[in-house]
């Protein structure tokens, strides 16, 4: 019965709370998906990254999951200018959500690009900007769906529905902006901010726009709410072996705010190529039940030469149902960076 439970009011949040964009832990893994203007901010010529976010597995039997997948390409704008060349980057990801009890998926194809301008004769500033165009497609499995009518009334849902349902298909299209400031005071730190604007037309995601004869009670309208994004990372060298990276990020869409805050501390082994990764990170939101700590999310991961593998668990610490029980989550992601080369710091390492 909790398990029941919980699944309705997933269903609610799915369908009700759509035009909400998902929120990762490890954002910096896919750095396009809160700022364009982060695209090919790179210590290397490319990068791949994947993300897979599990969510409430205990609390449902089909847990609500996210992968997200992409890449990115940095180039030298003007290479005659080897001391301080401006640079630019353009990347695509793929991402999609799925409700798995009620095969409620939310797919997103995006292409980005951004240019990043060298400021004074240093080189150790950039003043980035970006932009991103993304086609959406969302749909749902009606087959999964029970309603009054279709009970029995003794043990089961196995009559015909009179329910009039919308098509189970739609898409549409999505434009985002943002910038970044990027300064090295010194060899040993970086300081990256940045902003992005998401859905500059906040498109309508409803299964029911356009529908004639429609229920006076259903609202048409579903819209994908602005996003507003703004981040600060700081890469800071303790040792030769040591280097933490404290990275502060708020969301905001409609009524909902999210802050994250954490750290990561990288440990290389002798040799620098290879490095432990520890971190531990605090979420919060504000919206219309007030403001509340989310998840408390430790972190781990391993870097061998290019190749990365995080895993963080976000544990649960707000009272959503009165019972926390079920509700964790966890990511696993994985990056490479190539053509790998760090010898001017030109960002934070996303």
């Amino acid at each position: 019965m909790k398990n029941l439970y919980l699944a309705l009011i997933l269903l609610v949040f799915s369908i009700d709370l759509a035009a909400q964009d998902v929120s990762f832990t490890q954002f910096f893994a896919m750095p396009y998906q809160i700022n364009p203007a982060l695209t090919g901010t790179i210590d290397g010529k490319y990068r791949i990254g994947m993300i897979y976010k599990d969510q409430w597995r205990g609390g449902v039997d089909n847990p609500y999951t996210t992968t997200a997948i992409g890449g990115e390409v940095r180039f030298d704008v003007n290479p005659a200018e080897k001391r301080n060349p401006d640079r630019a980057g353009i990347g695509i990801f793929f991402m999609n959500d799925q409700v798995n009890t009620f095969s409620l998926n939310t797919s997103q194809i995006a292409i980005s690009g951004a240019y990043h301008k060298s400021l004074g004769k240093d080189g150790n500033q950039f003043l980035g900007a970006g932009a991103q165009i993304s086609i959406f497609q969302r749909n749902i499995g009606y087959d999964n769906l029970n309603f009054g009518d279709e009970f029995n009334e003794l043990d089961g849902f196995d009559q015909t529905s009179a329910e009039i349902l919308p098509p189970n298909n739609l898409g549409f299209v999505d434009i985002s902006l943002g910038f970044t400031y990027l300064i090295k005071p010194r060899k040993s730190t970086s300081v990256l901010a940045g902003a992005a604007l998401h859905h500059l037309t906040s498109p309508n995601a409803s299964f029911f726009e356009g529908q004639e004869n429609l229920n006076p009670a259903i609202d048409p309208n579903s819209l994908l709410l602005q996003r507003i994004v703004a981040h600060v990372s700081v890469d800071q060298k303790l040792s030769e072996f040591l280097h933490i990276q404290p990275r502060v990020l708020y969301q905001q869409q409609g009524y909902n705010k999210e802050v994250r805050i954490g750290t990561n501390l990288q440990y290389f082994t002798e040799g620098n190529l290879n490095a432990f990764h520890f971190g531990a990170w605090l979420s919060a939101v504000d919206n219309v039940d007030g403001f509340s700590m989310n998840y408390l999310s430790p972190l781990v991961g391993f870097q061998l030469k290019s190749f990365l593998i995080g895993f963080s668990y976000d544990i649960n610490i707000r009272q959503t149902f009165g019972d926390t029980r079920g509700l964790d989550a966890f990511e696993l992601t994985f990056r490479f960076n190539g053509d790998y080369y760090n010898d001017d710091g030109f960002c934070p390492e996303f």
